[in-house]
Order: C-alpha cells, then sequence, then structure tokens
C-alpha cells in the first residue's frame, strides 16, 4: 500500500471524501491496486456525487489485474446485477469464483456461487456444489449461507439429510439480521425462526440438547 493510498485510508474514515479521492487518484494513476479498488468503491457506494457503476467498473477492473480479490468480487456483482456492465451470470460466477480462490473468507463470494449453483444461473443447478458453497458462506460467518445450509441438510439436498446439524445451522442463523449481497435478496424472505419452530418437533429432547450445548460453547444463544 502506497503513502497515498494511507493518507486517502485516514482521510476517509474522518469523512473528507474530496481529500481521500484525491490521493487514491494519485496512487491509482501509479498503478496501486488498493487506491484503484477504493475509488472503485466510491463510484459504487456514490460517496462523492451519483452513483456511477461504469466508473466502479473501469477501477474494478484496474484492480482485477494485480489480482485485487475485493475488486473481482464486485465485477462479479456488477455482472450479477448488470451494474455499468453486460448483464452476464456466466461472467459473474466466474468471477466470484475467482474471488473466492484470492480469499477464501469472503463470505458473500461463496453465498453467490452456492446460489447461483441452486437457482441454475450462470452454471447447471446443482445442490450438491450448491451446499459446498453455502457451506463455507456458512462457516465465515454469514447467516443467509447460514440458513440456506441448514434448509439443504433438513431436506436432504446435496446434503445427507440430518436434522439436527439442520437445526444447529438454522439457530446460527438466528443470531442476528439476515443480510444478501447487493441484488441477490430471494424472492421469499427467510425467516430462521419459523424454520426452527418447523424442525424442532423431528428432533429429540437430547439432539436439542447437545445443539445448546454446542452453541453455549461457541458463545451463541
Amino acid at each position: 500500500m502506497s503513502t497515498q493510498y494511507q493518507n486517502g485510508y485516514y482521510a476517509y474514515q474522518s469523512g473528507d471524501y474530496a481529500h481521500a479521492r484525491a490521493f487514491w487518484q494519485k496512487a491509482a494513476e501509479n498503478d496501486d491496486p488498493f487506491a484503484q479498488y477504493a475509488l472503485g468503491l466510491m463510484s459504487f457506494r456514490g460517496d462523492i456525487g451519483e452513483v456511477d457503476y461504469k466508473a466502479a467498473a473501469s477501477w474494478f477492473t484496474k484492480a482485477a489485474k494485480a489480482n485485487h480479490g475485493g475488486a473481482i468480487y464486485y465485477l462479479g456483482l456488477l455482472h450479477f446485477n448488470g451494474f455499468g456492465v453486460s448483464y452476464d451470470h456466466f461472467q459473474a460466477t466466474k468471477y466470484f469464483k475467482r474471488a473466492l480462490r484470492i480469499d477464501p473468507h469472503n463470505a458473500n463470494a461463496a453465498y453467490m456461487i452456492g446460489s447461483q449453483y441452486f437457482h441454475g444461473r450462470g452454471v447447471r443447478q446443482n445442490f450438491v456444489e450448491a451446499a459446498t458453497y453455502f457451506k463455507q458462506a456458512a462457516n465465515n460467518n454469514m447467516r443467509a449461507g447460514q440458513f440456506m445450509y441448514g434448509a439443504l441438510l433438513e431436506r436432504g439436498w446435496g446434503v445427507q439429510q440430518n436434522y439436527a446439524e439442520a437445526y444447529y445451522w438454522l439457530r446460527r442463523s438466528a443470531n442476528g439480521p439476515i443480510t444478501f449481497p447487493i441484488g441477490a435478496e430471494e424472492e421469499e424472505p427467510f425467516d430462521p425462526q419459523a424454520a426452527i419452530a418447523r424442525l424442532e418437533p423431528r428432533l429429540r429432547p437430547e439432539e436439542i440438547l447437545r445443539v445448546d450445548k454446542r452453541l453455549m460453547r461457541e458463545g451463541i444463544s
């Protein structure tokens, strides 16, 4: 990270977006991928003026040439929604997979790939693959991924059916608000509490107790 990038970061954190952009612009012109990514985010969010997805795509593309995982993820998100670039789920999925290879902890990328496989968008529908990626998102504490992985475990779609494990992940998903990457909201809202209530009668008391103890060990109520 260049000094100009760091100066821009401090300016941004203080709410001085104009100076942040000025610092990052200089750094970006010297091929600093962190600054290019930061400028892409500013354009994506509309931090100064209106949202500009085309400018965001341009900056993310520059940063992606240096294999910046965040920029690559956002290029996938732009293609997923058709913001400033072509609406292309095949390209979106490729970018999400590339971003996840760079950063296996990118829960949003893992969730998006899982969702693509689940719905058959940009890839052939495959519940086994969907479960694999939802599990990766779940293990990185993304509640939407936890909900979907729990739902697949409950139904036995792509994984061996396991009510106790499903109950555990649904309980995890209920431990806070469920949010989605932009444009990836599901038509039917996720309702962990309702899913938990439907599943509980299928479990033996000792199975529920084991999940309770597991969650307590993890500091989750």
